[in-house]
């Protein structure tokens, strides 16, 4: 959690250092679907897919007439999963309104500890060496990549919708070359930018 917030207390001291104009903060939420895939050498299980939402703060700032930079820090939950998203993206204007995103995006497991305590429990039952083990093979941390668009309504208000893939495995135990462990989600929501 403390590198999350120190990679986004570094990226608005960029932006604002870069800034052309004022930055302008806002709002922004709306639907979350997420999906966690079990990928193995021999196939692919999806673990998760679930909708829910997303809610936090947004930066817009102006690096110029077209290109922009856009840190949001957001809460989604779908399901039993939640996170904490830290996406920069650079908005690029290819007309008027209308804009393409795509940047790095972090994200924090806000559940994961519930989901490691549910699996040493079951595990303790069995084999207490191995539930020893479990913190060490699921990380809370991940780094994504996201791809996305937007319309500016008006001066306050866009919408928006992204693609984010995790390039992180969250699977980091016994054969970790041969399983990986990797969420992706889809944004769709609003944002309001404040004067």
């Amino acid at each position: 959690m403390k590198r999350l917030l120190l990679v986004g207390a570094m990226l608005l001291l960029v932006c604002s250092i870069c800034a052309q104009e004022t930055p302008r903060f806002g709002l922004t939420g709306g639907l979350l679907n997420s999906n966690v895939d079990f990928d193995f050498t021999l196939g692919n299980i999806s673990a998760t897919n679930n909708t829910g939402f997303y809610i936090g703060g947004i930066l817009d700032v102006p690096i110029s007439e077209k290109l922009h930079f856009q840190p949001e820090l957001t809460y989604g939950s779908a399901g039993d999963l939640g996170f904490i998203f830290l996406p920069a993206m650079l908005k690029f204007y290819a007309a008027e309104s209308f804009h393409l995103q795509a940047g790095p995006q972090f994200s924090f497991s806000t559940t994961l500890n519930d989901i490691k305590n549910d699996v040493t429990g079951a595990v303790e039952l069995i084999d207490d060496d191995f539930a020893d083990t479990i913190e060490s093979i699921l990380r809370n941390f991940g780094v994504d990549i996201g791809f996305g668009a937007g319309y500016d309504i008006n001066e306050n208000f866009t919408i928006q919708a992204r693609y984010s893939i995790e390039l992180t495995n969250r699977y980091n135990g016994p054969g970790s070359g041969l399983l990986t462990l990797r969420a992706q989600q889809i944004n769709v929501g609003v944002a309001y930018f404040f004067d």
